[in-house]
């Protein structure tokens, strides 16, 4: 097994491996300024090549991908043939979580109706291309609730939700909070929470949303909460499990020999 020292049998088990994808390349996402994002290189191979990033994490024993659509996240035009491609080798996988932003239904039927025969794979509706919590309805009857992932935008501290956002719990406003989302979710049955913080992601500066994670475990205690953004080495796992991670989003750590 290659690479990666910090990373030990304990710490492998929680991380999940990002592979963020744009116009059908793997990218290294940094600070959230994604029109600056850069094609990744693993070992010699060609760069931006996202087999060669998901067979790298694949040899350092790591057992769950995060799969970002950047096009269909910014562009509303999801690389389906490219998800499809890159999911249907790794079934076993513990899991795969696939953020495709919120796109219109009829440009991803093909790619629910995959997803909807795999156990093992996730679709994350992301907060940040939604107008409203209600939005978690988009692909109502194609996929069922369990598969369906609530992904928790946020941009300093700031949660992003909707035409509105806001960086209080309780907004008291005409827009969805924090806790319209998280509680709209939990309705639905939606049982897993991505909380992201966009300006830390690549920074390898630790991550700075623990308190949020905190903040979201005390008031879903069941919710299997995943984040990270700007991790460095197995402390800062250990810092978000502390604040109620059942799981850390890690790319940049990852790819340090």
């Amino acid at each position: 097994m290659s690479g990666c020292s910090w990373l030990d049998a304990t710490t492998r088990e929680q991380i999940v491996a990002v592979v963020d994808l744009k116009a059908g390349i793997a990218v290294h996402a940094v600070a959230g300024n994604r029109q600056a994002y850069q094609p990744i290189a693993i070992g010699g191979k060609t760069a931006g090549d996202p087999f060669a990033l998901v067979a790298h994490y694949r040899s350092l024993g790591i057992r769950s991908l995060y799969i970002a659509d950047l096009d269909s996240i910014l562009l509303g035009q999801p690389q389906i043939a490219l998800l499809e491609r890159l999911i249907s080798p790794h079934s076993d996988l513990d899991e795969i979580l696939v953020d495709i932003g919120l796109p219109e239904r009829d440009t991803v039927a093909s790619l629910l109706k995959s997803v909807r025969r795999r156990s093992n794979v996730f679709v994350i509706v992301a907060s940040e291309c939604a107008t409203n919590a209600t939005s978690l309805r988009r692909f109502e009857g194609a996929l069922d609730y369990s598969q369906l992932v609530l992904g928790m935008d946020y941009r300093q501290g700031v949660f992003v939700g909707g035409d509105d956002s806001d960086d209080d719990w309780d907004s008291g406003g005409d827009w969805d909070s924090e806790r319209d989302w998280l509680e709209f979710a939990d309705q639905l049955g939606i049982d897993r929470v991505v909380a992201l913080d966009t300006a830390t992601v690549g920074t390898s500066r630790g991550p700075s949303i623990a308190e949020i994670c905190s903040r979201i475990r005390r008031h879903f205690p069941s919710v299997k909460l995943y984040s990270g953004g700007g991790i460095r080495d197995a402390s800062d796992v250990k810092l978000l499990q502390q604040a109620g991670c059942d799981r850390c989003l890690v790319a940049t750590a990852l790819l340090k020999r």
